[in-house]
């Protein structure tokens, strides 16, 4: 059996309640963008597709041991914007600031980690971002990006003390995710298993 599953950091409610303000003020505009859930949004770390349960298994505790030697990051919500650029808008997203190296050398050792696994390594360079929504179509991009450009988030700060192993299950309705492991950060107690 395979599970589609990604590894990330969680957020809290304080985050998600602001996302879901930020969001509100950009869905008056009317751009034909897909808007992501709040209770939704998280900071992606590594992308790994369907992925055999054994493997999802074995992964497991290479993570673990990853988390178990990063300091938790501390982060806050910082700026808004649009991948891949303004041109060709297909990402919402709310970006963030604070421990960005420490957070950049956790995404790097977990893609070390996934590649010893045979899951490519992100060609790209790590941007942490929240996908904020996605970009349907071109109506209404000129008043979103105009929007962006004045949009600030609240400065909220959070401190990530876990990475979770996430299924997801993708349904009419929207993605639905079930954390399946969660591994603390910096020596912190042992992993646990979500049923």
């Amino acid at each position: 059996m395979t599970l589609r599953v990604f590894i990330a950091i969680d957020l809290p409610e304080t985050l998600r309640a602001e996302i879901g303000r930020l969001q509100a003020s950009l869905k008056k505009l009317g751009a034909d963008v897909r808007w992501v859930r709040p209770e939704g949004v998280h900071l992606t770390l590594k992308f790994l597709g369907e992925v055999e349960e054994k493997t999802v298994e074995a992964l497991a505790g290479s993570v673990e041991s990853v988390c178990a030697v990063h300091p938790p990051p501390t982060l806050a919500l910082a700026g808004t914007g649009v991948f891949p650029d303004q041109r060709r808008p297909r990402v919402v997203w709310v970006g963030l600031e604070g421990d960005l190296a420490p957070l950049t050398e956790l995404q790097q050792a977990i893609d070390r980690a996934a590649e010893a696994f045979g899951f490519e390594p992100e060609k790209r360079a790590f941007n942490p971002h929240l996908t904020l929504g996605r970009v349907r179509s071109g109506r209404g991009q000129q008043d979103l990006l105009a929007a962006l450009d004045r949009l600030r988030p609240e400065p909220l700060s959070f401190t990530a003390v876990e990475v979770r192993l996430i299924r997801s299950d993708l349904k009419p309705s929207g993605a639905v995710y079930t954390p399946l492991r969660v591994f603390p950060l910096g020596g912190g107690l042992a992993a646990t298993q979500h049923p």
